[in-house]
């Protein structure tokens, strides 16, 4: 059966698309996570590819340099013995002839072997050099990076606010692209929020342009115009049982009555008669209770209900089963006022004693208390499986020693559902059950009810 969805913040669609899916996340945010994964697959990608040319150009271009410099100062060399090194501000040479000390040299630059060198530090500053032995000399020469390391760092940071500048600019456009993407959704889910159950001939599609949106909305209109031609067939059988039903409850519940207003009624025949009475008095409650439930808004008004009054006829229905099976009924009853259906009341309390007297063995003893604000039933049975506790409520549970259909206590639940009472069931395997029950809204006959 549909139910009202009731708004619990003034916009709770549009904050929830999705959210009550379990542990998921929203739409929204999924389509926002989405694009920023990819922004930020590409801005790291992005960066790899700024690293690797900075590294190819320091590696090409400086070492190039230093390459053709170097074949330069050994040309010069060469051609010129007495050649007096290079001294410049981002490069030096030094020449070392043979037999000379190398004193002169700077640390790093001791024992290097012929060839080309990165990340030579002279003087706390990086360098590039280069070898090269001409006649005998060694010739070395250093090209000073540091300002091209300044620069690949200030690059770098160029590449880190623009990945950042860029991330931020995805989030806020994967911000604005999922409030347009998801603005059909939340329309359409407004639409559902909206759904009335007792209005007939809501279409969800009216209006729709969204082609994806349409289908979703089609479908749930098909669903709407099932689940309305379900409500009528269960507005139509529940009528039609309440007529079919009590009718004739009526007819013999009067006759029995009748009957029993007959001095000459023999005491065989009186009895035979008390029960019948006792059973209809029984099926109309349930028949009320069933009718109770089907209907959304409880289909009976609330009624003054003596539940002491309930609490002694539930007595006297169980007194000849519990005399059958030997079983001692205990009842202790104040004075209790509730708002509440009677028929309602007396098919919860009648499913409790009745209970506790079939789960009884012989011998054993029930009782039932009957104080403001709750209702006990205990009994000395054969007790509840702890494993069983959460389930003897669900419909159609039967525990292992179950001789019933598994719906009088799914019953009892549900009217303490729909009235407001708290129902709590307890007990072990062999040392019997309590079933306790807290009411809402009782008062003694002499204080003011309070409306539930």
């Amino acid at each position: 059966m549909l139910s009202r969805v009731r708004m619990a913040h003034p916009d709770p669609v549009e904050a929830r698309i999705g959210a009550d899916t379990g542990a998921g996340l929203s739409l929204r945010v999924r389509f926002m996570a989405a694009m920023l994964l990819v922004v930020a697959v590409l801005s790291a990608a992005f960066f790899a590819a700024v690293w690797q040319v900075i590294e190819l150009m320091e590696g090409e271009l400086i070492g190039g340099t230093l390459a053709r410099e170097l074949q330069e100062f050994s040309r010069q060399y060469a051609q010129t013995p007495g050649l007096v090194p290079p001294n410049a501000v981002d490069r030096r040479g030094y020449i070392v002839r043979a037999g000379q000390d190398d004193t002169e040299l700077p640390v790093a630059l001791r024992g290097l072997p012929p060839g080309l060198y990165d990340d030579v530090y002279i003087d706390g500053r990086e360098h590039h050099v280069g070898r090269r032995d001409v006649e005998g000399a060694r010739l070395y020469l250093s090209l000073d990076v540091a300002p091209v390391g300044e620069l690949e760092t200030r690059v770098i940071a160029l590449a880190l606010v623009g990945s950042a500048l860029g991330l931020g600019l995805a989030l806020l456009t994967a911000g604005i692209l999922a409030r347009v993407v998801t603005a059909p959704v939340t329309r359409l889910a407004r639409r559902v929020a909206a759904l009335e159950p007792g209005r007939r001939g809501m279409r969800l599609q009216d209006g729709i342009r969204d082609p994806e949106v349409g289908r979703i909305a089609a479908a749930l209109d098909r669903y709407l115009d099932r689940a309305e031609a379900f409500l009528q067939r269960e507005q139509a059988f529940t009528e039609d049982a309440s007529h079919e039903l009590r009718t004739p409850l009526a007819t013999i519940m009067s006759a029995a009555h009748l009957l029993l207003e007959q001095p000459s009624l023999p005491p065989q025949a009186r009895e035979r008669v008390t029960r019948v009475a006792r059973a209809a008095a029984r099926m109309q409650s349930l028949i009320e209770a069933l009718l109770f439930l089907s209907r959304e808004d409880g289909g009976l008004p609330a009624q003054a209900c003596a539940m002491d009054e309930i609490v002694r006829e539930a007595e006297e229905l169980a007194r000849e089963q519990a005399a059958q099976r030997g079983v001692a009924l205990s009842v202790r009853a104040e004075p209790v006022l509730l708002d509440a259906p009677p028929g309602m009341a007396a098919c919860v309390v009648n499913n409790l004693v009745l209970n506790a007297v079939q789960f009884t063995e012989p011998g054993g003893r029930v009782d039932v208390c009957l104080e403001p604000g709750r209702l006990c039933v205990r009994d000395t049975g054969i007790g509840i499986a702890a494993a069983d506790i959460p389930q003897i409520f669900e419909r159609r549970y039967r525990g292992p020693h179950s001789r019933g259909f598994g719906l009088g206590l799914h019953l009892v639940r549900r009217v303490c559902d729909r009235l407001g009472w708290a129902v709590r069931a307890s007990g072990a395997p062999g040392a019997g059950a309590c079933f306790e029950i807290r009411f809402r809204g009782a008062a003694t006959p002499n204080e003011k009810q309070t409306p539930i």
